[in-house]
């Protein structure tokens, strides 16, 4: 074309030379813009990548947490801090007073069966004592043939003042036995009621406490289980905000192709129609056409690529946040764990000093019962000294036969003189038959005491042993301590999960706050697509309105050259071209108003 141009033409050919002066430079702006944000960019991918990291490690520590609230270990603790709590109580609760009152009334009963059994004795002292008088009356009046019966009279004296010092101590023994075994009854009962009390009152507290920490350890095994299950997902929703990073290089990619393609619309301008560089179009008006319908798919392309990087990065900032909320609540209930939300080991504290009151009250019941075992000793002391009297009376019993047996052999041998010292003897000898029965009655109760008593000192020496309970106390105040480190363990494992997540929502909330750095690109590019829309509008406006143009070989090395789904959908939609469908690019066109390059 060469010459004057008509006045159409001229407009045609101004406006385009327009549109390229406007084109130098219009994509420099968001450009620059992009790349300046690319240490932005690189930043906060970095800091993702350190999120991510950080996110697994946290998860990794909270899957140890859980283990650990959960473990062998704590249930085992716990376990074995219970059944020893139970033996204890149980130790506690046992009663053996029921044997220990019946033997003392037992004892006691005997003792005043003695007290009267004694009384026969003193009367058979008396007769013995008349009878060793009479003895002695009548040796004298015998004279000569009558001494033999003075030497028997003082032997039936004397006897009878051994069986009297015998009797009137086993009657001491026996009321002070007595005596004995009632305030020993009223003891143990008194002592047995006050042990039956206390423990009732510990078993209580125990089972209490037992339940409330049990009760805890599977309050914070479920809270280590939530923050365990709270880290996996924090580790999946990390990754996913790394992945969305991707966004950077598509809009990148966007960004530069636009760029591309308004600068080839300026090199066709300055090339002019039926050239190579001006992709062979017939005038001006055809280029012109070409030139506008480049411009409204480059703004579409901008508008698209303006709204997906708003978009993502909207996405990625509520992602983020949400992010740092979730590990701040999993920072928070680990806070709320190691502190043990001041009950578990307030629980723990409270067992400890219960096991020091149940260790001193089993203590006393020890020295208690020990002292009572004493008591029980010297009851069998006296029962075995009253049988060693007894012992004597039946010695002095079968003495006593012996003298009636001489003294009627020697009252035979005096003859007629002699028969009143036979009837003595003769009375003499009954009063020793007298003596065996009620000798034999008194060791039969004294038998049935000594039974007893073997049954009282064998429940004494059955009683507590106070190493056996120290040795007892030891073991649970080891359990105590592994319970207690364990506690502490799960307390610090939470502590350094509290303290890792709090750091991490913090380092995420201060990314958020630092994503404004896109403002100014979303501003050059929103710039950019403006001006776009304007020029292709002035374009048109230059142009017949029923014109219709033709497309050139270039377009579909446009659409060819476009690596993502992204960029061909736009491509196309704006063509109208349906998605998956091969264009026609070879002729026929799309429409009124529809421009292809």
């Amino acid at each position: 074309m060469s010459g004057q141009l008509p006045d159409e033409d001229g407009r045609i050919l101004e406006a385009a030379r327009i549109c390229a002066r406007e084109l130098d430079g219009l994509c420099r702006g968001f450009l620059e813009s992009f790349h300046s944000c690319e240490r932005d960019f690189l930043r906060l991918g970095d800091a993702l990548h350190g999120f991510n990291a950080t996110a697994s490690d946290v998860s990794r520590r909270c899957a140890e947490l859980a283990e650990l609230t959960s473990g062998e270990a704590v249930s085992s603790a716990t376990s074995k801090l219970s059944s020893h709590l139970e033996h204890m109580v149980a130790a506690c609760a046992g009663s053996t007073v029921g044997r220990e009152v019946a033997g003392l009334e037992t004892i006691a009963s005997v003792g005043g069966k003695l007290s009267e059994n004694m009384r026969d004795f003193t009367r058979l002292v008396k007769h013995l004592s008349m009878l060793g008088i009479s003895t002695r009356i009548e040796s004298a009046r015998l004279g000569s043939q009558g001494l033999g019966f003075s030497t028997l009279a003082d032997d039936v004296e004397k006897l009878a003042g051994k069986i009297e010092s015998s009797s009137e101590r086993i009657s001491s023994r026996a009321i002070e036995l007595t005596k004995q075994c009632h305030e020993a009854s009223k003891s143990i009962v008194e002592m047995e009621n006050t042990r039956k009390n206390y423990s009732h009152s510990a078993m209580e507290l125990l089972e209490a406490d037992l339940d409330a920490l049990d009760k805890l350890r599977e309050s914070s095994n479920r809270t280590a289980a939530e923050i365990s299950d709270e880290a996996a997902s924090l580790v999946s929703s990390v990754s996913e905000a790394v992945l969305s990073m991707q966004f950077h290089d598509i809009i990148r990619q966007q960004l530069e192709h636009v760029a591309e393609a308004t600068s080839e619309v300026r090199s066709m301008a300055a090339a002019g129609p039926q050239t190579a560089a001006g992709h062979d179009a017939r005038d001006w008006e055809e280029l012109a056409g070409w030139m506008r319908s480049v411009l409204t798919l480059q703004h579409s392309q901008l508008d698209n690529a303006h709204g997906r990087f708003s978009q993502a990065m909207e996405s990625l900032c509520s992602s983020l946040r949400d992010i740092a909320g979730r590990v701040g609540n999993m920072a928070s209930k680990a806070g709320g764990l190691g502190s043990g939300d001041a009950g578990q080991r307030g629980i723990l504290g409270q067992i400890e000093q219960e096991i020091r009151s149940i260790a001193q009250a089993l203590k006393d019941y020890a020295t208690l019962e020990t002292r009572m075992s004493a008591v029980m000793g010297e009851v069998g002391g006296s029962i075995r000294e009253m049988a060693s009297s007894v012992s004597e009376i039946e010695e002095v019993g079968s003495e006593i036969e012996l003298i009636a047996l001489n003294a009627s052999v020697r009252a035979a041998h005096t003859g007629e003189e002699g028969k009143a010292l036979g009837v003595l003897a003769s009375a003499i000898q009954k009063l020793s038959v007298d003596a065996r029965s009620q000798t034999d009655k008194i060791a039969a109760l004294l038998a049935s005491v000594d039974a007893g008593s073997l049954d009282v000192e064998a429940i004494a020496g059955a009683s507590v042993d106070a190493k056996t309970f120290e040795s007892s106390i030891a073991e649970l105040d080891a359990e105590m301590a592994n319970l207690k480190a364990l506690d502490e363990h799960v307390a610090q494992a939470a502590l350094s999960v509290q303290k890792e997540a709090s750091r991490l929502s913090s380092d995420i909330e201060a990314t958020v706050s630092s994503l404004d750095f896109q403002q100014g690109l979303l501003s050059a590019m929103a710039a950019a697509e403006d001006r776009l829309k304007e020029l292709s509008g002035e374009l048109g406006a230059v142009l017949p309105k029923d014109l219709v143009v033709t497309h050139s070989p270039q377009l579909r090395e446009m659409l060819e050259r476009y690596t993502m789904d992204a960029e061909r959908l736009v491509h196309e939609d704006v063509l109208g071209i349906a998605p998956g469908q091969q264009a026609v690019l070879d002729g026929g066109d799309y429409g009124d108003n529809v421009e292809l390059f």
